[in-house]
């Protein structure tokens, strides 16, 4: 729900029923510093204009106005507008409230921060609905435009949507918005084919994946429509399931004649620090690739649960990899870190080549990461699907995928069935890898 306010005698352009800031720039006349012929060359296509945003932190509940103001920041930004950044901003000022003569945040935008869009406004609350009162200053024109809006919303989501609702109203733009679980219709068993992990179904034991525990993992039969079934237990004292694992890792302790540890719901068992992993064979990763993630998934303790079915990439072109020997090597050789530290430079070096052409995918690192969320609150099957990488195919280094089944909070029992990778059927060609859209982290490169 959005309401507009055009102050009288002001110069902003209204559109679809609320303020939509205009996209133009005072032009900096670069031209009149070059020679004439110069100029004239110029004259036929000027520089494109070019938007500096200021947005004030809001006031009427500082948490909240600050944390919308810094939303909006990067929504903007991502829309490709300069935005002066946060800590400038409140170098020049604090929380900046509706009523805020328009006179003052002119002279901070002109003056101080070279901006020549700014916001800044109020925020209220009533009950579950959220209101902004914004205003909106535009001096893109020939004479400085200001404006008021009201934004407000009552979901779950509220200041998301308002953020949202703010940019698009600024840069008269959609916003992006990533892409969602159930954008693509699943394809059919029959279009998907043949599974490109071993095993999903768990009908042949623990063939395709890691020996379970028979502490915190199970390969068990599950109810008689389902077969056997994979059982997760993060509901476990913490210090001796770690204790355990680690004796599984070098060899000192067996499967088939597991310890019995203690059961743990408080913030310090397995559900509340590590969690549960459970992890297939390597399979071998195709760059540009588009792949379906399908599991059904049942359990959890009480309430909201939140399992999830990792895909990580890796790739053994890490020069990082190299730079010493896995805990397990050191274990099968007989050194302690510190002995393998003593030794001379050149017998580490050999020690690292010949234990990594032996165990190579020791020395893989994770490149790579993505889940399939989850997430249920009632205690029955559900089946979950979707498509990965999200946008674009697989990156270029990726040379190994593996599946992580993960449980953790909160502390109970966690049931996977059908746990399955196929390649995309719908892809036709390899795709480019695209890149995060997050300015800060790959400015320029969406």
């Amino acid at each position: 729900m959005r309401k507009v306010e055009l102050i009288p005698k002001t110069f902003l352009r209204a559109a679809t029923g609320y303020f939509v800031a205009r996209r133009g720039l005072l032009l900096v006349a670069l031209a009149a510093l070059l020679p004439v012929p110069a100029r004239l060359l110029c004259a036929e296509e000027p520089a494109e204009p070019q938007v500096y945003v200021a947005v004030f932190d809001f006031a009427g509940s500082e948490a909240v106005g600050e944390q919308l103001a810094d939303r909006l920041r990067l929504a903007i930004r991502r829309q490709k507008f300069e935005v002066i950044d946060r800590l400038t901003t409140q170098e020049v000022s604090g929380p900046l409230g509706v009523e805020t003569e328009a006179g003052k945040a002119i002279d901070l935008m002109s003056n101080r921060l070279g901006a020549n869009i700014g916001l800044y406004g109020t925020v209220r609350f009533w009950g579950p609905t959220v209101r902004v009162d914004v205003c909106i200053v535009d001096l893109t024109g020939e004479s400085p435009a200001v404006g008021k809006c009201v934004f407000s919303d009552s979901t779950e989501r509220a200041v998301v949507v308002i953020v949202h609702q703010i940019a698009e109203t600024v840069t008269d733009k959609a916003v992006w918005s990533p892409p969602e679980y159930g954008d693509e219709a699943e394809p059919s068993a029959r279009q998907l084919g043949r599974a490109l992990n071993a095993n999903g179904e768990f009908e042949a034991g623990r063939r395709g994946w890691e020996r379970p525990d028979n502490v915190s993992t199970f390969i068990e039969p599950g109810p008689p429509d389902r077969g056997r079934v994979l059982r997760i237990r993060t509901d476990l004292a913490r210090d001796p399931w770690l204790a355990y694992r680690r004796k599984l890792m070098f060899g000192q302790a067996d499967p088939a004649k597991p310890p019995k540890i203690a059961q743990d719901s408080s913030y310090h068992s397995v559900a509340g620090l590590e969690g549960v992993h459970f992890c297939s064979d390597w399979i071998k990763a195709e760059p540009g690739k588009r792949y379906w993630m399908l599991a059904d998934v049942k359990g959890g303790g009480g309430g909201m649960f939140f399992p999830k079915i990792f895909i990580k990439g890796f790739s053994s072109q890490t020069p990082a990899a190299m730079d010493g020997l896995p805990e397990t090597s050191l274990n099968e050789m007989g050194l302690t870190p510190k002995q393998f530290a003593a030794l001379p430079e050149a017998r580490r070096k050999k020690l690292i080549e010949q234990d990594a052409a032996k165990n190579p995918m020791r020395y893989v690192r994770e490149c790579y990461r993505w889940y399939l969320p989850c997430r249920r609150e009632t205690r029955h099957w559900q089946h979950y699907a979707a498509p990965f990488p999200p946008r674009g195919g697989l990156p270029a280094n990726v040379e190994w995928l593996q599946i992580q089944i993960y449980a953790y909070w909160p502390p109970g029992t966690y049931y996977f069935d059908n746990v399955n990778l196929y390649a995309d059927p719908r892809q036709k060609a390899p795709l480019p890898e695209e890149k995060p859209r997050t300015p800060s982290l790959q400015r320029g490169k969406s």
